[in-house]
């Protein structure tokens, strides 16, 4: 009974610290927070425990748009939903108590670099990286885009010898 709670306590503040108004632009009110906050927090993290990449990128897929429908016709778009669940993913993956009993150390090297504002300009700023798609937000962001980026983080994260997830931790300014 203690652990359960224990761990869905860990989960919801992992949620509320990930997905961030300033991770996501500041551009959303409370309501639409909320949504995403218990979204995540309710999230069988399990799900992402494979060592199949096929199985890993099915699964974000299906939580991407089952995410965005659940927000508001104004706020629903794939970026947002993906950038908000890579976000927690991530997060959740760095808390020992939640990637423990989850196994998430399993997929570690499918999961993505969250994409926003900050890595995305960081990523465009890279020696090649202008060759990306322009950035235009969050609410223009979609799934061509992100495979773009996506592939750009992958043979950077190679380059650095970290796994695509962690390579937001150099993209840092002034790293």
């Amino acid at each position: 009974m203690y652990r359960e709670k224990f761990l869905s306590t860990v989960q919801h503040k992992i949620a509320h610290e990930a997905i961030s108004p300033s991770e996501l632009g500041f551009q959303y009110e409370l309501t639409e927070m909320h949504d995403l906050w218990n979204y995540a927090a309710g999230l069988d993290l399990s799900r992402f425990s494979t060592k199949k990449a096929e199985e890993f990128v099915q699964r974000l897929d299906e939580e991407t748009a089952s995410l965005a429908d659940i927000l508001s016709a104004q706020k629903r778009t794939w970026g947002i939903a993906r950038t908000s669940l890579n976000l927690f993913l991530r997060d959740a993956h760095y808390n020992r108590y939640l990637s423990e009993v989850n196994d998430l150390f399993l997929s570690e090297h499918f999961f993505e670099i969250p994409i926003n504002d900050t890595s995305a300009v960081a990523l465009r700023n890279q020696k090649s990286g202008s060759k990306l798609p322009e950035w235009n937000g969050l609410h223009f962001f979609d799934k061509e885009q992100s495979d773009e980026y996506q592939a750009y983080a992958t043979s950077l994260a190679k380059e650095l010898g970290v796994s695509r997830v962690n390579l937001g931790l150099f993209l840092w300014p002034g790293w």
